[in-house]
């Protein structure tokens, strides 16, 4: 039997954002939702199969009609639930309260701007100040709360503007991640340049070392475009970290109609039709065909010979896989 660590269930597709880089802003006209009888099979499903977290995603999964109800039961089962969200309907404190007592393990508050108008541009909403009431909320009310960051251009300016930004909103820690690819039917997208990433780590380096916020760095992209003095002192403070599930195959994700999709960035291109939990077996057949074996073997491979080699692919694996279904690995993999 198939085990996984981790599980992502994507409640719904709705949201009161609309980002402008979402990777499921292609499918947020979608109006189903996670039928919660079914969610429960679901948890019941990857608890038997060892699963220690529960990631609740979107879409915003704090609009997902059986929210509280669904943490629940997943904390009732043992297991941990997080929650990926904009952060902005924890403004109501009584709403922080109950995702506290329904038995939620940790929330991520995603920073979209540093401003009420770049927030609207950038989410075709306002919602920066009630955001940052949110975040506060769930500390007073004793919710484990981190922060994260996509850093979609190389803007001095912008970054600037995000450490003054926490220092006036009072934000500990920050995760700061790079923008990755959109996958979709309709398009295949991305935003900044690979090697402009690499350089922009020095930038945020050096101004992260004159905060006290404490901070990580995901990377998504391959490690050599990183000034190599840069990276050593980022490894040994503990900045640098890979969380992929894709290559390793220690993680599920669901989409709101019980579909298995690669990661969160194949929104649009599902493994399967919707799993029957009644099934044992479903999810096993299913990592048995040649499709899902496929997109793992290509997951792992080695984007460039040059990789092979590499004493840091442990920690780099080439980067996020999708970038070299629109760039080609050897520009930019040194």
């Amino acid at each position: 039997m198939k085990n996984f660590n981790v599980a992502w269930l994507t409640t719904n597709r709705t949201c009161n954002n609309k980002c402008n880089w979402c990777y499921a802003k292609n499918s947020l006209s979608k109006t189903t939702i996670m039928d919660f009888a079914k969610a429960k099979m679901a948890v019941d499903e990857l608890k038997r199969r060892g699963v220690k977290r529960i990631v609740l995603i979107g879409g915003e999964p704090t609009i997902y009609t059986n929210f509280f109800e669904l943490i629940t039961y997943i904390h009732e089962n043992n297991i941990k639930v997080r929650i990926a969200s904009n952060g902005r309907l924890f403004k109501d404190i009584s709403f922080a309260q109950r995702v506290k007592d329904a038995g939620v393990d940790g929330i991520d508050i995603s920073i979209k701007a540093t401003d009420e108008d770049s927030y609207y541009r950038n989410t075709n909403a306002y919602g920066l100040n009630e955001m940052v009431e949110g975040y506060h909320n769930l500390k007073k009310v004793g919710v484990r709360t981190s922060a994260s960051y996509v850093v979609v251009n190389d803007s001095k300016e912008e970054f600037d503007n995000l450490i003054n930004f926490l220092e006036r909103e009072k934000f500990t820690s920050i995760s700061i991640q790079f923008v990755k690819p959109v996958l979709s039917l309709n398009q295949k997208e991305t935003i900044m340049r690979l090697d402009d990433m690499g350089k922009f780590v020095g930038y945020i380096y050096s101004r992260m070392k004159e905060t006290n916020i404490k901070y990580g760095i995901e990377v998504s992209f391959p490690i050599c475009l990183i000034d190599e003095e840069i990276f050593d002192n980022l490894v040994r403070e503990g900045r640098i970290n890979n969380c992929c599930h894709v290559p390793k195959g220690n993680g599920i994700n669901f989409d709101e109609d019980f579909k298995v999709i690669p990661c969160n960035h194949f929104a649009d291109f599902p493994f399967s039709d919707a799993i029957d939990f009644s099934d044992d077996n479903a999810l096993d057949k299913l990592m048995e065909t040649d499709i899902v074996k496929e997109f793992r073997r290509k997951a792992r491979s080695y984007p460039t010979e040059k990789c092979i080699k590499c004493d840091k692919w442990d920690i780099c694996g080439g980067g996020c896989f999708t970038r070299w279904l629109m760039d080609d690995p050897n520009q930019y993999i040194k």
